[in-house]
């Protein structure tokens, strides 16, 4: 799975802040709250 810019943010976001809401983490990243959990998920099956 190819890993974009949105999702190295995401990443580095979480390293960053681990203790943040998923609601505060779309609005820091400027995406909305369904588009961050499906990257999310992606993310976690993909390993």
């Amino acid at each position: 799975m190819p890993v974009d810019e949105l999702d190295t943010r995401i990443l580095r976001l979480l390293l960053e802040q681990p203790r943040t809401s998923v609601r505060e983490y779309a609005r820091i990243l400027g995406v909305a709250r369904g588009t961050l959990q499906a990257r999310l998920d992606r993310l976690e099956r993909a390993g």
